[in-house]
């Protein structure tokens, strides 16, 4: 089932697009296993089940995308590697909603990464991509896009350039810088941290404000300060990141909209005085 929720005058639809999973240790960074393992069991590989969670939000005016999500164009070692299964299938999401692809004018990018673009294309025949959304403008900060398009010995591993070359050669990419509004009541701010140019994504309407926080918080057993992943570039910017933004979230009562979490797509910050911590949202 699409969980769905109000954001003012908005529409906004948690998607699906499949799950994949993870070795833990690079999951939880510098956090030992006799810790993390009390959040999340591990399989015998020692990995642990990420979900991918689009989001999609309808103004009335525009239907966008946030982050399309896995896709499937992954080779027979990739798929094992990260046991990949990509259903339902962020296609299949909207069909629950009575959308097709061709239905979404915009999509924004919080970062490149696979787990995050994959979806937004397909193999027309093997070797060759094309857009899925073909009828959306694509929102990606540029230097996003110049990283990801000259990946570095260690990011090599998280992009590919199939997910997103293909739109730019389609005239389907806006590049943009810094903090942007993309359309009224839509915006990106820059946070770094999980890449050096991650974005978040609000919606705001009537006073009410929905955040998509992308690589930032993926999950519920991240929203500790010091649960970093491995695979943050900047884990130090990110810690300083969070408490900026947990303060803001609670003063303004944020629906915080998580990428990755397999149960909870939605959740509220919350503060005891001494440490930060989550409730989920009752859709």
């Amino acid at each position: 089932m699409i969980k769905s929720t109000k954001i003012g005058d908005y529409e906004v639809f948690f998607l699906h697009d499949g799950e994949f999973w993870l070795d833990g240790g690079g999951y939880f960074g510098v956090i030992p296993k006799v810790m993390w393992e009390r959040l999340v069991a591990p399989d015998e590989k020692n990995r642990v089940v990420l979900k991918s969670n689009p989001m999609l939000v309808k103004t009335g005016e525009h239907n966008v995308l946030i982050d399309p999500g896995l896709g499937n164009k992954y080779n027979e070692k990739q798929v094992k590697i990260w046991k990949i299964k990509n259903e339902p299938s962020v296609i299949d999401s909207l069909a629950q909603i009575g959308m097709t692809p061709d239905d979404i004018d915009i999509v924004v990018a919080t970062h490149l990464h696979f787990d995050h673009m994959g979806a937004s294309t397909r193999w027309q025949e093997p070797g060759v991509a094309v857009p899925v959304f073909k009828n959306a403008t694509h929102y990606i900060q540029r230097g996003e896009w110049e990283d990801a398009t000259h990946p570095d010995v260690r990011t090599k591993g998280t992009y590919f350039l199939e997910n997103y070359v293909p739109l730019m050669e389609a005239g389907l990419v806006e590049l943009i810088d810094g903090d942007v509004e993309i359309v009224p009541g839509i915006s990106v701010e820059v946070t770094g941290g999980h890449t050096k140019h991650h974005q978040i994504v609000f919606a705001r309407s009537r006073g009410e404000t929905a955040v998509y926080f992308g690589g930032i918080v993926s999950s519920i057993n991240h929203v500790r300060i010091a649960y970093t992943m491995g695979f943050d570039l900047y884990p130090v910017e990110i810690m300083q990141k969070r408490r900026e933004l947990y303060e803001r979230a609670i003063a303004e009562n944020w629906l915080v909209c998580l990428e990755h979490d397999p149960d909870y797509p939605a959740i509220h910050i919350k503060f005891d005085g001494k440490h930060y911590s989550y409730e989920p949202y009752q859709f």
